[in-house]
């Protein structure tokens, strides 16, 4: 089963103990369920890991920790699923999402690139709104589409794997 490859993976809780990166937020990071694979954790984890993914905020991992804490949500996986934004792929996951929040403020989309839109970044104090905006619609779907398909998937699998048994 992928559980068992994805295991091999993550850490175990005696160097999770160790990291200091992960004592700033005391003794609720050691509780076990956060570590383990299981379906409420895994399907939690998508979704935060998703939902920060999305937005254009510096600390995205470190959010991501937090609320897997907060929900006990698979840590790992959350902090993992943050990298979807990476240097390669955040401009047009940001464009895309800039274009979102002015279609839902202006009421109207224009695709056309000019100047304004590849010089985004020092006319940031025009954009914030629409960007902002349609990164949090953004977060907000993504995470609901990783909650659903992983749900769902876990739910096909063990189908699956009791199928395989009667038989």
């Amino acid at each position: 089963m992928i559980k068992n490859v994805i295991k091999r993976f993550f850490p175990k809780l005696d160097t999770v103990k160790e990291e200091k990166i992960l004592k700033i937020f005391g003794p609720a990071v050691l509780q076990p369920n956060l570590w383990h694979i299981n379906k409420k954790s895994v399907s939690r984890g998508f979704a935060i890991g998703a939902f920060c993914a999305f937005l254009p905020i510096p600390g995205q991992m470190i959010l991501a920790a937090f609320l897997s804490i907060t929900f006990a949500a698979n840590i790992p996986i959350a902090v993992i699923l943050t990298w979807i934004t990476n240097p390669i792929t955040f401009t047009p996951i940001f464009y895309f999402a800039y274009k979102i929040g002015r279609m839902v403020f202006d009421g109207t989309i224009n695709y056309n690139v000019g100047e304004k839109e590849i010089d985004i970044l020092s006319n940031i104090m025009y954009i914030w709104e629409p960007l902002l905006l349609g990164s949090i619609i953004l977060s907000i779907i993504g995470s609901t589409i990783a909650y659903i398909i992983i749900r769902t998937y876990w739910r096909y699998y063990v189908i699956k794997i009791w199928s395989k048994r009667k038989k």
